[in-house]
């Protein structure tokens, strides 16, 4: 074996200090790329969210144009009572399952 001198010294702490550097650059891309993960997932959950409202509201506007359809038709020949009770439960029953948050 050689002999331990300055020089050999020198060179093992800079090959050392430049692993550490590798390692600290390499656990600091994990974290930024584990917390874009984290992101993503939230995002998505909020966008499947959202996109669940969005649904919900489409399904009840389309409730509430049967409704004023039913309005116009008994307005334009004053007997279509049944037009109306149909709509009046139609809607009720979309509004309840929507507000109880059984969306599905």
């Amino acid at each position: 074996m050689d002999k331990v001198t300055p020089d050999n010294m020198m060179t093992f702490l800079w090959v050392g200090a430049a692993l550490v550097a590798f390692a600290l650059a390499v656990w600091g891309l994990v974290d930024k790329i584990r917390k874009a993960s984290a992101h993503r997932r939230d995002m998505e959950s909020q966008l499947s969210q959202m996109l669940i409202v969005q649904k919900a509201q489409g399904e009840i506007q389309q409730e509430m144009c049967k409704g004023v359809l039913a309005l116009l038709s008994h307005e334009i020949n004053g007997n279509s009572i049944e037009k109306l009770t149909a709509a009046q439960a139609s809607l009720t029953g979309s509004l309840v399952k929507h507000s109880a948050g059984t969306v599905s």
